[in-house]
């Protein structure tokens, strides 16, 4: 099975800025301790703007489901988006090239 690469990406209110940044560490520490499919998850935030985005690499299309079953990222998105200008957009990627060893 091949890989499946992901990116969200979303926007915050001016002033939830904080809280959705304490946030998203508290996920992807829970994807780090519960997620062995989950080979590659980070999150940026656009340099001194309002947007995040998350680029993520699943081992398989179970371990992506998974994902997004799991308790944590329940409590992730129940935190996240009443902070959001709008629902966060999600893409899959198709891996073009790479530097990765």
């Amino acid at each position: 099975m091949s890989k499946i690469h992901m990116m969200a990406i979303y926007q915050v209110k001016p002033d939830k800025v904080d809280e959705v940044q304490l946030a998203v560490t508290e996920f992807i520490d829970a994807v780090k301790e519960n997620e062995p499919g989950t080979l590659f998850y980070e999150s940026y935030q656009g340099k001194g703007d309002l947007s995040f985005f998350h680029i993520m690499t699943f081992e398989n299309k179970v371990a992506e489901e998974l994902h997004r079953q799991t308790p944590h990222m329940t409590a992730f998105e129940l935190k996240l988006y009443p902070n959001c200008v709008e629902e966060p957009g999600v893409v899959e990627l198709e891996l073009v090239g790479s530097n990765v060893r």
